[in-house]
């Protein structure tokens, strides 16, 4: 699900009873803050809050067919498992988690298998125009439907440039075997092709990092980097058969995606970056995928889908405990775990507690807000100084956040509109105050201030 932002265009009203425009003039300078003090304005100077609309998002889930009878003149095609780049400065993370959370022989087998065979793919399509691939056997092991899920949906946890495997799969069982068919969305030659694009912008992105940052640092960069990157594809969210929005390629090449696409595309740019990554599902308004990001240590909620508005990322989403996301995402069940489990249902991986808030953006990033707002004062005149088109504020948890928002925007004393105007006294570039507006981000007490100039 994606979190949508739009201005509502609110300027500040202005009544003055005078009939003498030189008059008039002067006032509006002095309301639009160049410098010139004055009493606490009335509240026909509130700012403009920025509005929230929400979106639910789909995830592929895997069903069952029928296993077809297999030619014996079947033709596989084989596709180069090339090594995926990484950053030039930081050694990329093993992916294997999903791996390690399989305990049972005969599952691991399945999964190393599936890691061979998914680059075999027929250049036939069957009735259902999907493109099978070789054929997977798994001996001494009568898997059930359930267990082969959990197997692929391991698999494909760990390898999310892995992107043509369909959401169909036939499987069978005798007592002494078990087999597998996957299937491919495309051709083996419209893999190579796609892969091999894929593997220049990841590269371009990768080597685009900043070196000798920290890894706190280096996630905000991709994080930005992926909401710049990427839309929300409203259309995909209800169409589970466009597979490119599901995946990396609809991020990376169409610049469209779902949760889904989001979520695998941050944590190949995280691993490849030398930051472990895993991937959540649950619900936020709708079925919904995002992150868990492990940063010196501590591991965290990420969720870069519901912070992009479509023109920057809002932050409120990056790096939070598990009580903090659990205030608007539910958290499927991990598969050891559930009561009754079913392979036409979602689950996670074991997934490590997240109790720290230390990386948490607002916290680490932003501006904390004091009583008499010099912080923020000077944070703007920075900001001035470089058309900086947003700031971000942190309230901390000794403040009520709603008073603190109303102290700010809504209310005497006007604590933003005083730090623009004392910011503006020595500013080359002056705020513009009545074309500001603000964004909340309370479950991380974060705010966000979208600034505009003269």
């Amino acid at each position: 699900m994606k979190t949508k932002h739009k201005i509502i265009v609110l300027g500040a009203l202005i009544v003055i009873f005078c009939s003498c425009a030189v008059v008039l003039v002067i006032l509006l300078h002095v309301i639009f803050g160049f410098g010139v003090k004055t009493q606490a304005p009335s509240s026909s100077q509130d700012m403009a809050q920025v509005s929230k609309e929400t979106m639910s998002a789909e995830i592929t889930i895997h069903s069952a067919v029928g296993l077809e009878e297999e030619s014996q003149d079947t033709l596989y095609t084989q596709i180069p498992s090339s090594p995926l780049p990484q950053s030039k400065a930081y050694n990329a993370m093993p992916m294997q988690q999903g791996k390690d959370s399989l305990k049972q022989e005969a599952l691991i087998s399945l999964y190393e298998k599936i890691e061979e065979k998914v680059y075999y793919i027929s250049e036939q399509k069957n009735e259902e125009g999907f493109f099978p691939m070789e054929r997977i056997t798994v001996r001494n092991a009568q898997l059930t439907d359930v267990q082969v899920v959990q197997a692929l949906s391991a698999f494909l946890h760990d390898h999310p440039e892995v992107f043509w495997v369909s959401n169909q799969y036939g499987y069978s069982t005798t007592e002494s075997k078990t087999t597998v068919q996957l299937y491919s969305v495309i051709a083996p030659g419209e893999c190579m092709k796609i892969s091999k694009r894929l593997s220049s912008e990841i590269q371009s992105t990768l080597q685009s990092v900043p070196e000798g940052t920290s890894a706190l640092d280096r996630e905000i960069y991709l994080y930005d980097t992926l909401i710049q990157k990427c839309d929300y594809d409203k259309e995909a969210a209800q169409d589970d058969a466009n597979w490119r929005a599901h995946s990396i390629v609809g991020v990376f090449l169409d610049g469209q995606a779902v949760c889904e696409g989001y979520a695998r595309a941050f944590q190949l740019l995280l691993n490849q970056s030398g930051i472990p990554s895993m991937l959540v599902t649950g619900t936020a308004e709708g079925a919904h995928m995002w992150n868990l990001v492990r940063i010196d240590g501590q591991w965290y909620h990420a969720d870069p889908t519901w912070d992009d508005n479509g023109e920057y990322a809002v932050h409120q989403y990056l790096n939070l405990s598990d009580s903090m996301i659990q205030q608007d995402h539910t958290l499927y069940p991990t598969v050891q775990n559930a009561q009754k489990v079913e392979a036409n249902k979602l689950y996670n991986l074991p997934l490590p507690s997240c109790t720290a808030v230390k990386a948490n953006y607002f916290r680490s990033k932003a501006v904390p807000l004091d009583n008499d707002a010099k912080a923020l004062t000077q944070a703007l005149k920075k900001a001035a100084q470089k058309r900086e088109k947003r700031i971000s504020i942190y309230v901390g948890e000794d403040t009520d956040y709603q008073q603190a928002v109303t102290r700010l925007f809504l209310e005497s004393p006007y604590q933003f509109l005083y730090s623009v105007r004392q910011a503006n006294l020595e500013a080359e570039h002056p705020i513009h105050y009545d074309g500001c507006s603000y964004v909340e981000a309370d479950i991380s007490r974060g705010i966000v201030v979208l600034l505009d100039y003269e």
